[in-house]
Formats: C-alpha cells, sequence, structure tokens
C-alpha cells in the first residue's frame, strides 16, 4: 500500500451523504447500473470488454491507449472504473504512485491479486461518484468507460471533480463508446448512455474551476481508436485527451477551440458556409478546387492522407471517393468534427476517420502520413513553426505538403484588415517568411506562389451564389444571416483585391533522411 500523504481524502462520509441527496431517478438509474454490472461480474477480459475476440482486440487497442498518454515517470495517477487493472499494471510499473478505484468488488479484488505486489497501488473500492480528494492531489486522472455508464448529472459532477483533483498542467483521458456499442455481447439490459463525442467535449470546456487564476480543462485531442477501425470497421471508440490549464481570454471565450466553436465556427457560422460553398465545404472553391489541388499530391489507393483543417468532411469525402486512399482528417473545431462524424455514417467503406485536436499539441506516430493537405487553417496558428515541425516529424520520407494559406500582401493594413484579423484571431506572415519556416523545418523542393487572382475569381463566384441566396424566399437561413453572408464575403474579396492579404499556395517534400541520420533523429 503507498503512501497517502500528498492525496489526503477529505471526510468521505460527509461528502458521500451530500451526495446521495439525489433526485429519486438518479438512485434508480444508480440502482439500475449497480444490477447491471452484478450480472456481468465474472473478473475476465471478455466481460469488461463485452466481446468474444477481448484477447485480440486488447493486443492492439493496449498499447495504442497507452501511447496516447503522457509520461509517466515520477506521476500520481487517480484510475477511475479500473477494473480488473489491464491499465493498473502499466500505472504501476512506471508512476509514482496509483489510486485504483472501482465499485465491483470481485473486479477490484482481482486488480489487486495482479499488481498488489508492486507496492505504489492503493485499491479503493468506491462509487466514483462518491470520491474526494483535496485539491491538486494527481497528475493524471484516467478512466476507461466509465462516463458512459453514468448520468448526464453524475458525468459533469465528476468532471468538475477530476478539475479540482488535477494539478496545473495535469491531464484528464477518458475513453467511451459513441453513439452505439462495440461488443458482440449484448446484454440482456444495457443502461449505457452512447454519447456523441461533441457531448463529453462540450462537458469538459464547460467546467471552470473558481481558482487564481481561474482553470479550464483544454482539449489536446479527441479521436477514434484506429485499433477497433482495424479489427472491427469501428469508429465510435472514442479517446479524448484534455490538460489543466489557466483561464485565457480569446476575444472572451475560455481557449481558442472554444472561441472558434462558439463564434468563427459556431453551427450557424458553419450553414452560411456551406450555402455558399456547398455541404461539407468552408474553404474557397468546394468541390472543384479540392478536385484540382489534390491532383498535385499524386496520390494512391494504398496512401494514407493527414487532411489537417478538414471541417466538416467534405474534401475528406471527396478524396476518399476519389482515390481511395485512407485519410484522417484532424481540425480544432468540435463542431465542425461533430458534422463530420454524423456524415460519416454515410460514407461507409471508406477509411475515413476524424479527430479533433490542436496540431501544435497532438501527436502522431513518425513516418505515419504519405502527404498532408491543409486548406486556410494555418493563418489562425499562432506559432506556425512547431505545426509545420509536427507536419515533418509526421510525414514519410520523401512523403508531399500541400498547404494554402492568408499570407500578408505588400499593401499596408487598412482598420478593415485589422479589424477582420482581430476578430477572427488571425496570424499572418509574408510569403517569404513562411517559405522560410519550411526551410527552417527542413523541408526541400519548396514552391510558394501567389495566386490570389485564382482566389478572386473563386470569391466573385461566390458573392454570386451569396446573392442569389438572398433573393430565394425558401433559404434556411434568416435574412439577417444572408445579408451578412453577403457584406463577408464582399469583405473578402476587397481584402485580397487591395493587395493587403495574399492568398498562396505552398508545396514542400519531406527529404529522404538516411539511415544513420534516422538512427540520430531518434536518439
Amino acid at each position: 500500500m503507498p503512501e497517502t500523504g500528498e492525496y489526503q481524502r477529505i471526510n468521505v462520509d460527509d461528502e458521500a451523504t451530500k451526495d446521495r441527496r439525489s433526485s429519486s431517478s438518479a438512485s434508480e438509474g444508480r440502482a439500475t447500473m449497480v444490477t447491471y454490472w452484478k450480472r456481468n461480474s465474472n473478473p475476465n477480459l471478455e466481460s469488461m470488454m463485452l466481446d468474444t475476440n477481448a484477447d485480440k482486440i486488447n493486443r492492439f487497442e493496449y498499447p495504442e491507449i497507452l501511447e496516447c498518454l503522457p509520461d509517466l515517470d515520477g506521476k500520481r495517477v487517480l484510475e477511475l472504473g479500473a477494473g480488473i487493472g489491464r491499465f493498473t499494471k502499466k500505472f504501476a510499473q512506471l508512476a509514482k504512485s496509483v489510486v485504483a478505484v472501482d465499485f465491483m468488488e470481485s473486479f477490484l479484488e482481482k486488480n489487486r491479486e495482479e499488481n498488489s505486489q508492486y507496492g505504489t497501488v492503493e485499491f479503493l473500492h468506491q462509487d466514483a461518484t462518491l470520491l474526494s480528494f483535496e485539491p491538486n492531489s494527481f497528475d493524471i486522472v484516467f478512466s476507461n468507460w466509465l462516463f458512459m455508464y453514468l448520468s448526464d448529472a453524475e458525468t459533469e459532477q465528476l468532471l468538475q471533480k477530476s478539475l479540482t483533483w488535477l494539478t496545473p498542467g495535469g491531464t484528464l483521458f477518458f475513453r467511451e463508446s459513441c453513439f452505439h456499442s462495440s461488443g458482440n455481447i449484448k446484454p440482456d439490459e444495457n443502461p449505457t448512455h452512447y454519447r456523441s463525442p461533441r457531448q463529453y467535449i462540450d462537458m469538459c470546456q464547460s467546467r471552470i474551476l473558481s481558482s487564481t487564476p481561474e482553470q479550464v480543462f483544454e482539449l489536446v485531442f479527441a479521436k477514434a481508436l484506429e485499433s477497433y477501425y482495424e479489427i472491427k470497421q469501428n469508429n465510435n471508440q472514442v479517446c479524448f485527451l484534455f490538460i489543466k490549464t489557466k483561464l485565457q481570454n480569446h476575444n472572451g471565450y475560455k481557449t481558442l477551440q472554444d472561441f472558434l466553436d462558439h463564434s468563427e465556427y459556431a453551427e450557424k457560422s458553419i450553414q452560411k458556409y456551406e450555402s455558399v460553398r456547398g455541404e461539407g465545404f468552408v474553404t474557397i472553391g468546394g468541390t472543384t478546387l479540392t478536385h484540382e489541388l489534390v491532383k498535385r499530391l499524386n496520390l494512391t489507393k494504398s496512401q494514407r492522407l493527414l487532411n489537417f483543417g478538414c471541417a466538416t468532411g467534405g474534401s475528406s469525402f471527396q478524396i476518399a471517393q476519389e482515390y481511395g486512399c485512407e485519410i484522417i482528417g484532424v481540425d480544432i473545431s468540435a463542431n465542425m468534427i461533430g458534422m463530420a462524424w454524423d456524415r460519416a455514417l454515410s460514407f461507409k467503406g471508406y477509411k475515413i476517420r476524424f479527430e479533433v485536436g490542436d496540431g501544435t499539441k497532438m501527436r502522431f506516430s513518425p513516418s505515419k502520413f504519405d502527404a498532408i493537405y491543409s486548406r486556410d487553417v494555418i493563418f489562425h496558428v499562432s506559432d506556425k513553426t512547431i505545426l509545420l515541425n509536427n507536419f515533418y516529424t509526421w510525414l514519410k520520407n520523401d512523403g508531399r505538403l500541400l498547404i494554402t494559406d492568408f499570407c500578408c500582401g505588400h499593401t499596408p493594413f487598412s482598420q478593415d484588415l485589422i479589424d477582420y484579423a482581430r476578430s477572427g484571431i488571425y496570424t499572418l506572415t509574408s510569403i517569404q517568411e513562411y517559405t522560410e519556416l519550411f526551410e527552417k523545418c527542413g523541408f526541400v523542393q519548396i514552391r510558394a506562389e501567389d495566386c490570389s487572382d485564382l482566389y478572386q475569381q473563386y470569391c466573385l463566384n461566390e458573392i454570386e451564389i451569396a446573392e442569389k441566396n438572398r433573393a430565394d424566399p425558401n433559404s434556411k437561413l434568416s435574412r439577417q444571416d444572408l445579408d451578412e453572408c453577403v457584406r463577408q464575403w464582399k469583405l473578402k474579396y476587397s481584402l485580397t483585391n487591395s493587395g493587403q492579404r495574399r492568398w498562396c499556395i505552398f508545396e514542400a517534400v519531406k527529404r529522404t533522411i538516411s539511415c544513420q541520420e534516422d538512427d540520430l533523429n531518434e536518439q
């Protein structure tokens, strides 16, 4: 049993008494859940995963989940819903201390048999919703298939507690079944809450810890497990990683992702973009320009593409249909990826996965992609060097990168552009500075084209579409939204036409690295 001084528990009985003062419906829900797990209480992998192929799935899933976690060395870990100890063992081997919690005694006893010899684990037979610890007690809070067995109110309460228990900079990781079940063992009674990933993200990001400074959860990524996709062609096993960070002011919003989802890419804003550019597209040119640009990547069916800033999925679906390659679409906006997840249900059979993530923080294994495609999103990123270095790492040798983005022109900024950039939190650089960043990160065969004239042609076409939408009495958008749509598109045209900002296409290649250089890089 490890020492518990660093995460002393508050009077659990007092706190538990308060928590038990819940509504009768919540109590009934809890009783149903207890009954459900008592019926499925055999302490083995198959019962935990509700799948007869549990051993095979575990061989691939287990290392994938561990790769998502931060370094465990010296960390204090709280494992909620620890079960029979699948992950407890690795935590016990690497972390400073572990508190493994489960409300099923048979599961916890099996966990204790397997992992008590490490001497770093405290086994706690307790309902996770009734737990209480001192603030800043843990560096990592981990759970695997827990929140989907809790009501919305219980989930929100436990997330709020987790924010309190984590030290500043600490990590919250959880994995849930979204949309529907995955296992082939179907119990008679199933009280599971199959939420969408967007619901979990909203629950986490609405938590605020009133302290000095105020603390919030900032999303690092939300992604479907690749192992389930490979074995079961299933994208509904989603894992989430958040960090506890101080509240920042992004035009009045807690984080950049929060700003984008509630302002720049709020659902109404997305509707305006798609009304002009087509379903699935928020960048200029829709399907036509996508087709012309992607030809430059020379994709084949056997390759894997990272679509960075994939928006609501239109370009990913189009590329998958035209080339048959595997695609991972990433965007920082949970609203946009939420729509892409929903639409992906109509594209079964194509190798497409979507993830919510910040490209400067998320992780992919080195040399994972044959090509990276990104459209008009990097001007949102203040530190472009970190992102381009990540692109370089994620690309295979001779992998191709194609980016379109907005740059500074040679004309001094007007107040219109200053206000436009400030309202959207844009960071514009010159074409020359962009090119130097590619060189600094190691890319070769760099090609930079000022294609503002092409942008203007598409922009004029889209202004015409916006005007037609405004004249349509059956439009789904309000008159105010239609007027705003026309105004925004005319401003886009004006800012580029005046020479203040330019629209550019960048292409680059990751140079071939020798075996010796590769060994040095790994070291």
